[in-house]
């Protein structure tokens, strides 16, 4: 009875859908803004996202003479089916490949991470020299219990759906792989782990009623780090990705202060 119940559990908010139409490249793929010599920022989009998520942030820190690069995570802005082939490791290495990238032409270069990016910001600010890293609805703990199931339920179930709001269509994928969502429990341990490493300064962001990541994250995540220099904005947004939800700027213009501050 037991097993029957976990199962309904599991199953709750699934999908079984074999087929999923892959997403327009128009607005989905990698942005650059280049100012040579002045400083760089890589943005890095959530799982199931593109780099449209960032889009108005890229342009206003361009238009703030930042060179900005926003790559395309590996399995993203195409199909679920590409996205499931992939492990964090692929994720991290675009962000990583666009560091090396960035170095080469930028005397200081910045991380900015939504969601699962925060935690691949979290592991590219441990492994290189970086000027800073803003963590954005970063998770530690996620809100639905189901993930910690990911890993078993990834042997009867292929897809979890996901709310796409009208907005996002056509931007994000409307399931995640279940396998993928074992991938982001690895890279949560992971990257908790490493987040003890990271001595460059960082500036958090959080929103209070994010219906995704569990606001203790970012609590969680700033006593984890183990840089001297770590900043706190908590906010209000009904939404996980707060960038978009921004109406004053309030957002852009205090992750612009950081940048320019450090």
């Amino acid at each position: 009875m037991k097993r029957l119940l976990l199962l309904a559990f599991l199953l709750a908010g699934c999908s079984s859908a074999p087929f999923f139409d892959a997403l327009p490249a128009e607005d989905n793929g990698q942005y650059y803004f280049e100012h040579p010599g002045k400083p760089a920022v890589i943005i890095v989009h959530g799982l199931t996202a593109t780099p449209w998520e960032v889009r108005t942030l890229s342009i206003y820190l361009s238009e703030h003479n930042y060179t900005v690069l926003t790559p395309v995570l590996a399995g993203h802005g195409r199909s679920p089916a590409e996205l499931e082939k992939t492990t964090w490791r692929d994720w991290y290495h675009n962000v990583n490949e666009s560091h090396r990238r960035l170095a080469e032409t930028s005397p200081r270069v910045f991380v900015i991470g939504i969601s699962t990016g925060g935690s691949l910001a979290i592991e590219l600010a441990k492994e290189h020299d970086l000027a800073g890293a803003i963590l954005i609805g970063t998770p530690v703990t996620l809100r639905d219990s189901r993930t910690k199931f990911a890993v078993a339920a990834s042997h009867v179930l292929r897809w979890t759906d996901r709310l796409v709001l009208p907005e996002e269509d056509g931007h994000y994928y409307p399931v995640m792989p279940t396998k993928t969502v074992a991938e982001l429990n690895r890279l949560i341990l992971h990257t908790t782990r490493s987040a003890p490493g990271v001595e460059e300064p960082v500036f958090l962001i959080q929103s209070r009623v994010d219906p995704t990541v569990d606001p203790s994250s970012a609590n969680d995540l700033y006593v984890l780090l183990g840089s001297a220099d770590k900043h706190m904005l908590w906010l209000d947004s009904v939404t996980h990705t707060v960038i978009r939800d921004d109406p004053d700027g309030v957002v852009f213009a205090e992750i612009e202060k950081f940048l320019r501050t450090h």
